[in-house]
């Protein structure tokens, strides 16, 4: 099922404050909150757009600095959807609260993928958000970049892994947006494993049944060939979460 944008922005003004107590609670939510580590499964430019923009919305909402590395669409082609969606992007970046980057000046630096460089990356901007007066630091970033092979790509699944140890332990959250078309199969399979909320289309967040700890995550073997089965599974959970809603 497609969510029109109209209609998306009318059910996250209708649910901005919306955490469901019922028996599926544990199941789906339709907020993000700080400590989350969410992953983005989209099939489309206009999916991608939709989580992406859907999330820096909640963010500046609550107060918080957005971060978001572009990819697919660049900065420029990303503030037009922005301002198409109605935030004053102009102001945000004045303010300091919307930081767009590219991927070279943030997982690609250098030419080389190094977790451990992004993870300080990451503690500075919460710090330089914390500072600034905003209320924690909402990053995205458009996973797109692994198609490029750089060196240390192959330590995805070790990066993923240490995000769920520092969105858990900052005054941060995080959203990875995957190309389920584009992006390599073992990559998905590695981007599955390591997230424990799983978003697909609409304003719904799934608990993955599939999320491996990150002290498991980090060193995982990516199985490719599953990752479409888990795709279709995680497709279905969304779908009855819709019916629950």
């Amino acid at each position: 099922m497609s969510w029109p944008w109209a209609l998306l922005k009318c059910i996250l003004t209708s649910r901005s404050n919306l955490v469901l107590e019922d028996s599926v609670t544990d199941d789906f939510r339709m907020v993000y909150r700080q400590g989350d580590h969410v992953c983005a499964l989209y099939a489309s430019p206009e999916q991608q757009l939709a989580a992406a923009i859907e999330y820096i919305q909640g963010g500046l909402s609550r107060g918080e600095r957005c971060l978001y590395i572009c990819g697919e669409h660049s900065p420029a082609q990303f503030r037009d959807a922005l301002r198409e969606a109605g935030i004053d992007v102009d102001a945000e970046e004045r303010r300091g609260a919307l930081i767009l980057l590219t991927k070279f000046e943030a997982h690609l630096k250098d030419g080389s993928f190094e977790p451990a460089r992004m993870i300080e990356v990451l503690k500075r901007a919460v710090t330089e958000a914390l500072e600034a007066g905003f209320s924690g630091l909402a990053a995205a970033g458009d996973m797109n970049w692994v198609i490029d092979e750089a060196p240390g790509t192959e330590k995805l699944a070790e990066y993923e892994a240490l995000l769920n140890r520092f969105y858990r332990e900052n005054r941060a959250l995080g959203l990875c947006l995957y190309n389920r078309r584009s992006i390599p199969s073992a990559r998905i399979d590695d981007g599955i494993g390591t997230h424990a909320y799983i978003r697909m289309e609409g304003p719904i967040l799934v608990k993955n049944p599939f999320y491996e700890e990150p002290e498991v995550a980090a060193r995982r073997t990516a199985r490719p060939a599953d990752a479409e089965w888990k795709i279709a599974e995680l497709a279905r959970k969304v779908r009855l979460a819709a019916e629950a809603v």
